[in-house]
């Protein structure tokens, strides 16, 4: 479901698959969180001083074309575009729902809105596949990314600042600010976030111990040690946890006492360099602890544990939920990751999925209509939970309703409604090989891990 740390990239070969505030946003121009968007460079480079554009009237009535890269069926789309009409136009019904409208309604529902689905998969898309579309000249008007800023920072998307500041279906009350902060760069919005998942640690019951059975959900860092200790003692051929060194950009938080903590501590080294040493080390010498008490192995008998079904525990994005569950059937559960105390709530770790529109698109206002509509609207992504299979992502919206369907998931729902109580402490992080900074601290921590250098943030960072 996403590009994957070194362990996972195998996963996904034989698993195959501020704001600045700054938001586009309905509300009043006042609200001191979401103040009014400044037009663009490019847009106030196009109108001189005191110039008018007057749209073209004759624009009403034509026919609104949009080729779009989602992971969703046919009938997904059709009735979303169908929704959105109806919406935009007067003529829905406002005793339904997401959750009860009549699929077989909207899908006969005419309307002068014609989109297309190129499909892609249900992470999205990566530069690789991006750069195929540009050399065929086939790239989506809207597509799912991946990882939206390495989109952006590749200069493939459209800057949606203009396209979004008024769009009705951004509620500064419904969604996490911060979500959306990400998707931006210095006041350039470039992204809508669609939906997320959330670094977790996934097991397998074959290896809980007999004797303290399995881990509390939430758990703190020397409970986890504890509990690996005890699988060890029972299951001494077993690797307690496979590709511990994953875990070490995500226990920031666990060693600072809980606060939210960047990826990696990138954000805090920045700033207080010092400072952020410490919890860097700190993450670092339990995790080599791990490795040096045999704790933690990413080999056994030259095989990946994790593929051999030989570990206890693994590292991994809720996004693969559905996959793991399907090469561990029946034996597969999961734990949130570390914290700091056991009185402390946590700090979720969250990878974001994002609506970019392309460069080249000549629809790019419907686009993002469109982007923020499906990523927004309470019925649209009742809809999309209702037809699709989102076992391990979750909305960006607060909305109850959506929430609530998302935690009925029978895999993933009991997660998801711990994840929905701590969303607003989220620390939003990269999560594909597009991004410089995930693949060079993967990369740096699976040595780094094993070694006994100190921390060097140029070989980490890049």
């Amino acid at each position: 479901m996403k590009a994957l740390t070194l362990g996972k990239r195998i996963t996904s070969l034989l698993l195959c698959a501020s704001v600045t505030g700054a938001v586009f946003s309905g509300c009043k121009k006042s609200d001191d969180m979401f103040p009014s968007i400044e037009p663009s460079v490019e847009q106030a480079q196009e109108s001189e001083p005191g110039e008018q554009v007057v749209p073209d009237k004759s624009d009403e009535d034509k026919i609104q074309q949009l080729s779009v890269a989602l992971p969703y069926s046919d009938l997904t789309i059709q009735c979303l575009v169908s929704m959105l009409y109806c919406k935009n136009n007067g003529k829905w019904d406002s005793s339904e729902d997401g959750l009860t409208v009549d699929t077989d309604y909207l899908s006969s529902v005419a309307t002068n809105y014609v989109v297309t689905n190129v499909g892609c998969g249900n992470s999205g898309a990566n530069l690789e596949m991006i750069d195929a579309w540009r050399i065929n000249g086939a790239t989506p008007d809207l597509f799912l990314a991946q990882d939206s800023r390495s989109v952006w920072e590749a200069g493939y998307c459209s800057e949606l600042n203009d396209s979004l500041a008024d769009n009705p279906y951004l509620n500064n009350q419904m969604i996490y600010a911060d979500a959306l902060e990400a998707e931006s760069e210095k006041g350039v919005f470039f992204a809508v976030p669609h939906c997320c998942s959330a670094e977790i640690l996934m097991g397998n019951t074959r290896y809980i111990p007999a004797e303290s059975g399995k881990l509390q959900t939430k758990c703190t860092a020397e409970e986890l040690r504890t509990y690996l200790e005890a699988i060890k003692a029972e299951n001494p051929s077993v690797a307690g946890i496979s590709g511990a060194y994953e875990l070490i950009p995500y226990l920031g938080s666990a060693f600072n006492g809980d606060m939210p903590t960047s990826y990696m501590v990138y954000d805090e080294y920045m700033s207080n360099p010092e400072e952020a040493k410490k919890i860097i080390d700190a993450s670092a010498s339990y995790v080599r602890a791990l490795y040096s008490d045999s704790l933690a192995m990413d080999q056994i008998d030259g095989k990946d544990p994790i593929f051999a079904k030989k570990t206890a525990l693994w590292i991994g994005s809720s996004a693969d939920v559905r996959t793991w569950a399907e090469y561990y059937p029946d034996s597969l559960y999961m734990l949130h990751l570390p914290c700091d105390n056991a009185t402390n709530v946590g700090v979720p770790y969250i990878s974001t999925y994002s609506l970019c529109v392309s460069k080249t698109s000549r629809n790019k206002d419907f686009a993002a209509e469109f982007a923020a509509f499906i990523s927004f609207d309470p019925d649209a992504q009742l809809l999309i939970y209702r037809l699709e299979n989102m076992t391990g992502f979750m909305p960006i919206t607060r909305n109850e309703a959506v929430w609530s369907l998302v935690s009925n998931d029978e895999l993933f729902g009991y997660m998801a409604s711990d994840f929905r109580q701590i969303m607003d402490n989220a620390v939003y992080c990269p999560s594909s090989y597009d991004n410089n900074i995930f693949a060079n601290t993967t990369e740096y921590a699976a040595g780094f891990v094993k070694g006994t250098e100190e921390f060097s943030p140029e070989k980490c960072y890049g």
